[in-house]
């Protein structure tokens, strides 16, 4: 930077410049006038040295003059440059001594450039800064190269401001160094600089001090943090933490069942795209202790990228109060659950009732969130204790500050219900305001279990007072302190006659008895003694009560029962006599399969005595029981206690068939059982005979049923055919020779109908293909009747064979009546038949892909139906299945087995008329 008057040039070529103005000159000089021819050449010469001499002269002064020009007009520039530039610009000696300046620096230093030339610039600079500055200057002044630095200056009025100086060094014609200085006013620079390092400073206070969470991400990783942020993890160093995810230290998933790192990532998302984000977070502190957080993300643009500062907040503590105040209102309304308590709040202001759902299931109420007038449950309670309650209310408005008390409700359905209720009642301090704060619980069980002590207790009294028993209370000492009841006759004792006398001198046969129960020990025991020579026996229960310190003895007069026994012992020699000679194998078990019974048949069928059966486990005496699943099942139902049998059995013992019977035995050991057996083989005999004499009367019937039923259908179809048929043609015949109209036409459209009506119905009655060409042509013409909305498919095997005609008939009979029903019921999309013949049975199913029907919901069958299918079956000895659910279609399927053809009876007319 250069001042005016200390403008540096560059050398001159001197010679190369005189060269050209010498031949300027002569140029010119040739424009000149000549001397006269004949001045000496001499003279020629000096004067045209002289002419070209002059000529240099007046175009030196020419240049000079335009030079003068040009310099006077750059310095002007420069001067209005200099001056007026917006950049302080000031010439110093080496002292600091202001030699000249511009107007902008004497601007800047507040006071006009006269007075300011001559002055030390170091006066005008801070005190501070004085010694740094007179650095800067013998810096500059010392080098070549430009030097800068920023200075806090005070203008002339005392005001301060902030210049950049940037300085270089000059020498000037005298060989003097002058430093030329360049001042620019950063004062705004200075002042945003220092408000942005306190607005810096005031934040990293705020972010290291905050008690709170501080950290700074980036790219949802951690960049920054504070103390507080360290403490609330339990780490020592940021090492530990910045350049980690925003899930670190955090479980793999939240509470709320997201995944940490992918739920952090949307929430930095979040905080990018609406600039903030607030949310709670769960964390681990110390690797294990887990802790809540209130974490607010806040976006800050940070050049061009965003900085995202984050803001937690410890709210475990503030977690754990509301979990426990959760948990202290579950565990309030579990206990009002467990105590089947309801809260009540009446306002007793505006007569106004608030109550909780079970205190309005308790009323009987429909639950009704809306506060209800107290008319609505006072209107519930038992006209005879309603005065009552108004009584306590009135009281309580009165100033009585606590109720309880009980009444009865009558509830919607006309139930009587008790209900109990305590509450307080809370009023503001003017007592402008009063509540009553309750809970009701409904203890009409607790009523009715205090009846039914009471009732009880009545009980036990009759029980005393009436039958042979009596109770006794001892002290630890065994002195009688009570002794009651209607037992006591038999000893010719009177209630409480014996209190306060020891129990071991007055029956001296329970001394030991006796010791054991005031000890502790819970005794059942049976007791001897001879009243006016006569045995008595007494069955005792005795136990100590602990917390009375009393012993209980409950004595029964088993007196009847004892001589009971002993004829019962009478008897049961005698039953052992009677199951000796039993005809059936009885046998007795207890609960552990072992003998305890074994009479004279088990051992003759099973050869082994009663000595060595007795005691024994049974499946070591019959093995083969023991293997057998049958009877395994039925034991097993009877140890249970219900009773199985097993008839018929061939698996009791080797040779024949028993009827087994078990039954469930009730003995004191457990429940054991009794085996009963009955061979039966020679029953089963008669009964197979019996059952083929059935049989072939049942086949007769069936005869006589099925060719009377034929029969029948063979006389109604011929005269159809015959009668209504011939009579139909003819009319068809008669109204062919009327005129033709419209009333003609569809009469005979009617006849022809009812013409091929008749005939289907005599074919149907009478199928002549069946008696011509047997079953399997009649089934197939049969299905080819089937309209052709209904696709039938038909398989057949084994029929090449002729059956008998009944059974060809049945058979025919029930295909028909089944398709017959699929068509009119099941609404079908096709239908199957099989009909096939193995060994002496034949397989007929019917199955069809149509609505199908409830088998256990009772049906009106129509025509024959399903209950003459059945019929038809069982005269034939064979079996009828059906598989159905609704909408899955139906399966019928028909076992029958192949008889001989039996001839009819004689007496045909009576069997048809009872058919």
């Amino acid at each position: 930077m250069e001042a005016p008057g200390f403008l540096s040039s560059a050398p001159l070529d001197t010679q190369a410049a005189l060269r050209e103005l010498r031949l300027r000159a002569e140029r010119r000089q040739l424009a000149t006038q000549s001397l006269a021819p004949d001045t000496a050449p001499e003279v020629q010469r000096l004067v045209q040295e002289l002419q070209v001499h002059q000529i240099e002269l007046e175009m030196q002064y020419e240049e000079l003059l335009l030079a003068q020009a040009e310099a006077q007009s750059s310095r002007a520039q420069y001067v209005d440059l200099y001056d007026f530039a917006p950049v302080g610009y000031c010439t110093l000696a080496a002292d600091s001594t202001i030699l000249r300046l511009n107007l902008q620096a004497a601007q800047q230093l507040g006071t006009v450039r006269q007075q300011l030339q001559g002055r030390r610039l170091a006066l005008f600079v801070a005190q501070e800064c004085r010694l740094a500055f007179s650095h800067f200057v013998e810096q500059v002044l010392a080098s070549d190269f430009r030097q800068t630095t920023t200075m806090e200056m005070c203008r002339e009025n005392g005001t301060a401001l902030f210049v950049r100086l940037e300085g270089n060094a000059i020498t000037n014609a005298l060989g003097e160094r002058h430093c030329l200085l360049a001042m620019i006013d950063v004062t705004e620079q200075h002042q945003a600089t220092r408000a942005l390092e306190l607005s810096e400073r005031r934040f990293r206070t705020l972010f290291e001090q905050n008690h709170d969470g501080m950290l700074l991400l980036r790219d949802n990783r951690f960049v920054d943090c504070n103390p507080a942020t360290l403490h609330l993890l339990g780490l020592t160093d940021k090492k530990q933490l910045l350049g980690q995810h925003a899930s670190a230290f955090s479980p793999k998933y939240q509470p709320n069942g997201r995944i940490s790192t992918v739920w952090a990532d949307e929430l930095w998302e979040q905080a990018l795209r609406r600039g903030y984000c607030r949310f709670e977070w769960c964390r681990y502190r110390h690797g294990t202790e887990e802790f809540w957080g209130d974490i607010l993300l806040t976006a800050i643009p940070d050049n061009g990228g965003t900085l995202v500062h984050a803001a937690w907040r410890d709210i475990t503590e503030e977690k754990q109060a509301a979990h426990r105040l959760r948990e202290n209102e579950a565990r309030l309304q579990e206990a009002l659950t467990a105590t089947a308590m309801g809260i009540t709040d009446w306002n007793l202001t505006d007569d106004q009732l608030y109550w909780d759902d079970r205190a309005q299931e308790i009323f009987g109420h429909v639950f009704d969130a809306n506060p209800v007038p107290s008319s609505v449950a006072l209107s519930c309670i038992h006209p005879e204790d309603r005065p009552r309650l108004l009584e306590n209310i009135r009281k309580l408005r009165q100033g009585k500050l606590a109720l309880d008390t009980e009444y009865r409700i009558i509830k919607p359905d006309g139930t009587v219900s008790y209900v109990a209720m305590v509450g307080r009642v809370f009023t503001e301090e003017d007592h402008s305001h009063g509540r009553l704060l309750g809970l009701v619980r409904d203890i009409t069980s607790r009523k009715e279990a205090a009846e039914e002590l009471s009732y009880k207790n009545r009980l036990l009294e009759h029980i005393l007072a009436n039958l042979p028993v009596m109770l006794g209370r001892l002290s630890p000492e065994g002195h009688f302190l009570e002794l009651v009841g209607a037992g006591l006759h038999r000893l010719g004792l009177q209630d409480n006659e014996l209190v306060g006398k020891s129990v071991f001198e007055e029956f001296p046969a329970l001394t030991e008895p006796m010791k054991k129960l005031l000890t502790g020990e819970p005794l059942i025991f049976l007791e001897y003694a001879e009243y006016q020579g006569e045995p008595v026996y007494f069955q005792n229960y005795g136990f100590f009560e602990a917390q009375r310190q009393q012993g209980i003895v409950f004595a029964i007069d088993v007196t009847d029962s004892e001589r009971m026994k002993q004829e019962i012992q009478r008897e049961q020699e005698f039953t052992k006599s009677l199951l000796d000679n039993s005809v059936d194998v009885i046998m007795a078990l207890d609960a552990d399969l072992r003998v305890t019974a074994w009479n004279q048949r088990a051992t003759r069928l099973t050869n082994i005595a009663e000595a060595a059966a007795l005691g024994r486990l049974l499946p070591e005496l019959l093995p083969q029981l023991d293997a057998n699943p049958e009877f395994q099942a039925v034991l097993h139902t009877a140890l249970a206690g219900e009773a199985g049998h097993l008839l018929n059995w061939a698996g009791f013992l080797p040779q024949g068939a028993f009827d087994l019977h078990i039954r469930p035995l009730h003995q004191s050991t457990g429940t054991g059982v009794l085996i009963l057996a009955r061979d039966v083989t020679e029953r089963n005999a008669l009964m197979t005979e019996t059952t083929h004499l059935k049989l072939r009367q049942q086949q007769i019937v069936l005869s006589a049923i099925l060719n009377t039923q034929e029969e029948e259908r063979r006389r109604i179809a011929e005269s159809l055919h015959n009668g209504v048929g011939q009579l139909l043609y003819a009319t068809k015949l008669n109204l062919d020779m009327l005129p033709e109209s419209a009333q003609k036409l569809a009469a005979q459209n009617l006849l022809g109908e009812a013409i091929r009506a008749t005939r289907t119905i005599s074919y149907e009655l009478t199928p002549s293909v069946l008696e011509n060409f047997g079953l399997k042509v009649a089934l197939q013409e049969l299905v080819k009747l089937i309209p052709r909305s209904l696709p039938v498919d038909l398989n057949l095997t084994g029929l090449d064979e002729p059956l008998p005609r009944q059974l060809q008939t049945a058979i025919y009979r029930m295909v028909q009546e089944l398709l017959n029903n699929i068509m009119k019921h099941a609404q079908a999309r096709e239908a199957f038949v099989s009909v096939a013949r193995e060994d002496n049975y034949v397989y007929v199913s019917v199955e069809d892909d149509g609505v199908g029907f409830d088998t256990s919901t009772p049906r009106a069958d129509h025509g024959i139906g399903l209950a003459g299918i059945r019929t038809r079956v069982a005269l034939l000895g064979g079996t009828l299945n059906i598989h159905s659910r609704l909408g899955q279609g139906t399966t019928i399927s028909l076992t029958l087995p192949v008889l001989e053809a039996l001839p009819l009876p004689a007496d045909l007319d009576s069997i048809e008329k009872k058919s």
